[in-house]
């Protein structure tokens, strides 16, 4: 796979529908929304999926945390099951590089977090273009980015009922 706009019933960010979806729904957040699970409030999550978009770029280095059974998800079968086909997991644990921004204003972090998806999504991007490693999944091209940005992004806006 090579094309960074589809991936065969899978979502991703470099469709432009999907782009503004998402960005619809960032600008719909509450920062006083209570959250559906987890103990994240509204203002941290942003930050988190901000870092995480930070991370996808290759704007922020990371430290691996592989571990047997972990490191299986760097095989591409285990990778695609989990990245691209099972829901996203509820209280997962987070790689401290996911979680390095702390809130500040609202609407500052909203806007940055709008800022780093539209980075992200850039029309014409280069699948083949530099990317961030995973802390779990390992390095990822684009292509791949796009969908588990996509799912990831997402797995919180429901999580804040957007």
């Amino acid at each position: 796979m090579n094309d960074t706009a589809t991936i065969r019933g899978v979502k991703t960010l470099f469709d432009q529908a999907a782009h503004e979806s998402i960005r619809s729904r960032v600008s719909a957040l509450r920062g006083d929304e209570a959250p559906r699970w987890g103990r994240m409030s509204a203002a941290q999550m942003v930050c988190h999926v901000t870092d995480v978009l930070h991370i996808a770029l290759g704007e922020v280095p990371i430290v691996r945390m592989g571990s047997f059974p972990l490191t299986l998800l760097t095989l591409y079968p285990f990778r695609w099951l989990f990245a691209y086909r099972l829901p996203w997991p509820k209280g997962m644990p987070t790689a401290p590089e996911m979680q390095r921004s702390k809130p500040a204003a609202w609407e500052a972090d909203v806007k940055a977090l709008l800022s780093a998806l539209d980075r992200f999504a850039e029309p014409g991007k280069d699948s083949k273009a530099a990317w961030g490693t995973h802390p779990l999944l390992g390095p990822l091209p684009g292509w791949e980015w796009g969908p588990l940005v996509y799912k990831h992004l997402d797995h919180h806006l429901t999580q804040f009922g957007v």
